[in-house]
């Protein structure tokens, strides 16, 4: 039977036709094998990968990259949208108003950012305007995101958000359809519920956050 090549393998052939297209050559990338014995080093290789990431057209006008942060090995992984203008400036993810408005949902559910939680997006610059992330960027910065989650082996993931939710969950309906449900990513509990500056924005959608983050706590518990 034939071997199916690995994400590894489609990464790298990704940076070879980049090279290709735009250089006419191909430059060194960093081997993006993963070595479970070794996670903070792995996750770190990521980051400095994403660092000088050119895949779209989102790296012209980033302050930083946010390649993610917290815990080795995660109870639950956090994945929002893209990061936004704070999160540029500072090259973390979620430490403006709906990072506070989120550690606060952690909380309230026992859960304490830095021991607990990774925390992510799907892009890792900051769209322009904090606009919604186009599907050639969320195609371009995914190879990411799949490496850490193989790499950070979380308990649970939460998707915050609707373009977060769909991707992870491969399904097309909106975030009011998805969330309130279990679903799975790779065999991973995966809970999808309203960003926090959406709820900012509209205070009534607190209420099914609650619920959401109740039924990720239940999924916690069980495991």
């Amino acid at each position: 039977m034939m071997k199916m090549p690995s994400l590894a393998d489609f990464y790298k052939l990704l940076n070879l036709v980049d090279d290709y297209f735009r250089d006419g050559f191909r430059r060194e990338h960093p081997d993006l094998s993963i070595d479970q014995e070794n996670p903070e080093l792995f996750l770190e290789r990521i980051a400095r990968e994403v660092s000088v990431c050119r895949n779209c057209n989102l790296h012209l006008k980033r302050t930083n990259t946010v390649p993610g942060e917290g815990t080795n090995r995660p109870a639950v992984l956090i994945i929002g949208e893209g990061p936004g203008a704070e999160e540029d400036k500072a090259g973390r993810p979620f430490v403006g108003k709906a990072g506070q408005y989120l550690n606060k949902w952690l909380q309230a559910i026992d859960l304490n950012r830095e021991d607990d939680c990774f925390i992510t997006n799907i892009v890792k610059c900051r769209p322009p305007g904090n606009r919604d992330p186009k599907p050639e960027e969320t195609s371009a910065c995914l190879p990411y995101l799949e490496k850490q989650i193989e790499t950070l082996a979380p308990g649970t993931i939460l998707t915050l958000g609707r373009i977060a939710a769909q991707i992870l969950t491969g399904l097309s309906r909106g975030i009011g359809g998805l969330r309130s449900a279990v679903h799975t990513y790779r065999d991973i509990p995966l809970v999808a519920t309203y960003h926090p500056s959406a709820v900012l924005r509209n205070p009534p959608l607190r209420a099914a956050v609650w619920e959401d983050l109740k039924l990720l706590s239940s999924v916690l518990d069980r495991g």
